[in-house]
């Protein structure tokens, strides 16, 4: 068996105990705002991802329909989500048919026809990549979240 010290840790607990309730808020208030860095990440991307299929390029904006959607929900203390309520963002973000993400069932079909309401009149849809925007978003801001959080809390310790 190892035994590990670490030089400093119990002056770091004795001032995370002072701060008591307030660590709570500190961690809630890095996560706010750390939600509405990936929600600009995720923003950013849906503007620039393109995906190729079939000699044409597609892009995950069209009618900035999704763009706008993006959002920011507090879900309880120290718990936020980020997304969408639009019904065909997984759709951008896998792909749909024979080109879309392998590791997400899609129809085989080379198109199929569907009633748009918004429209008020049938469409033919045909397979298209993916063009993710929300998972590579998560990614690229998981390590800074953490960080901004440990950050703030060490931050409001050195002010006690």
């Amino acid at each position: 068996m190892a035994i590990v010290e670490i030089k400093g840790l119990k002056g770091v607990v004795d001032k995370l105990n002072r701060l008591g309730k307030d660590i709570d808020t500190i961690a809630d208030n890095s996560l706010h705002k750390s939600a509405y860095d990936i929600k600009r990440e995720v923003e950013k991307n849906i503007r620039t991802v393109t995906a190729s299929y079939n000699g044409h390029t597609y892009k995950a904006v069209d009618t900035g329909m999704l763009l706008r959607s993006i959002h920011v929900e507090k879900l309880g203390k120290c718990r936020y989500a980020v997304g969408t309520n639009v019904k065909y963002a997984p759709m951008v973000e896998y792909g749909t048919g024979a080109a879309g993400d392998p590791a997400v069932p899609h129809t085989a079909r080379p198109k199929w026809v569907y009633y748009n309401p918004a429209i008020g009149a049938y469409r033919t849809a045909y397979p298209q990549p993916p063009r993710p925007y929300m998972h590579p978003a998560f990614e690229t801001k998981r390590a800074v979240v953490t960080m901004n959080l440990s950050r703030a809390i060490i931050n409001a310790g050195k002010e006690r």
